[in-house]
């Protein structure tokens, strides 16, 4: 279904009906312009293929890997006023959202004096249309008279017009933030939870990037796909699906499918987990994918590495929750974890960086 033309995500109909969806600032005819023609969660081919072109530069697998010193000097920084601050913290909050912020930020172009302005409207709680248009309007204002070597700035270099960058800068700018946050925390609750694989990834850190894989097949934020419409009568698997019926797809559902990953509801950091679909599959797989796996390694890495005698306190995520919003998707909640203090530091071990 992820690949097959004949599920359209343009004409999309979710499969609960209409929901409400929070406006803030008010959306005229041009930006309303905007998100149709440059929302690549709701285009098809040729038009989605024009305006992803024109974004996906900057997240290669190459690019991101330019930008991991960069990430990972903020991760230290961060656990730096961590650590100098208590021995406890939520690991989403206090950890896992400031990275993604910065990550976010520094990969599309964000100017420093609206990072915080940033973090405020795109909290995935409190997404506002209207208040996510006009702080795109203004990014790429700003950026059209300061260009740098960022997404935005390549946007504002491309062919796309002046709706067509505002349509798809939005969208980047909302996407993907909150669910690198997620996985950050909500991998640390699995990992202190099963003290087997967390000394196993302790004395083989060299372990950490290849098993992001595992990580995001096991912890997937999104239950599903953006929903796709039948466009013409189709038969898959012996299942009929008929002209414009809406469909969802479970990735959650297929990453924990047996014959292709055994034992699927068990997380295992050794387990080659490529094929996954948690990034998605076809044209709209993750444009930030390659961003995420960094980003989550680097998080991952240093907090095992400095933190030594982390625990965790409390998970909410470790009984029953409700879904984040209207559309299944699984919060983080509050991940308290507690560390013991030795003179005021924390005990590092023989980490020379300490």
């Amino acid at each position: 279904m992820l690949q097959d033309t004949r599920f359209s995500q343009a004409d999309r109909r979710t499969p609960l009906g209409p929901t409400p969806v929070p406006m803030g600032a008010p959306i005229d005819a041009e930006k309303m312009h905007a998100l149709m023609v440059g929302n690549v969660l709701g285009l098809d081919p040729p038009q989605h293929t024009k305006i992803r072109r024109a974004a996906v530069g900057r997240f290669s697998v190459r690019s991101v890997r330019r930008q991991r010193p960069a990430i990972a000097e903020f991760v230290e920084r961060r656990l730096d006023e961590i650590l100098a601050a208590e021995s406890t913290a939520d690991l989403f909050e206090d950890f896992a959202v400031p990275i993604s912020v910065f990550a976010h930020c520094r990969m599309l172009g964000i100017p420093n004096s609206k990072v915080e302005e940033f973090a405020t409207i795109f909290a995935t709680e409190e997404l506002k249309f209207g208040d996510m248009l006009q702080f795109a309007a203004e990014v790429l204002d700003f950026k059209g008279t300061d260009l740098g070597e960022d997404t935005v700035s390549d946007l504002l270099r491309s062919e796309l017009s002046g709706p067509e960058q505002l349509g798809i800068a939005t969208v980047l700018m909302g996407s993907g933030r909150d669910a690198i946050a997620y996985m950050i925390g909500t991998i640390m609750v699995s990992l202190l939870s099963d003290p087997g694989q967390l000394e196993l990834l302790r004395r083989e850190p060299e372990r950490i990037p290849a098993s992001v894989e595992e990580f995001v097949r096991f912890h997937a934020m999104f239950v599903s796909t953006h929903p796709r419409t039948v466009t013409e009568d189709v038969t898959l698997e012996g299942i009929d699906f008929h002209k414009g019926e809406p469909v969802w797809v479970s990735t959650v559902a297929a990453n924990r499918d047996g014959t292709r990953f055994p034992e699927p509801d068990t997380f295992d950091v050794t387990r080659e987990a490529s094929g996954h679909l948690a990034f998605g599959h076809g044209v709209h797989a993750c444009i930030g994918q390659q961003l995420a796996r960094v980003v989550i390694a680097e998080a991952i890495t240093q907090l095992l590495r400095r933190l030594p005698t982390l625990r965790l306190v409390e998970a909410t995520q470790q009984v029953p929750m409700a879904f984040a919003g209207d559309l299944p998707t699984y919060s983080p909640g509050t991940v308290r974890v507690t560390w013991e203090q030795h003179g005021g530091k924390e005990l590092v071990g023989d980490n020379e960086n300490s």
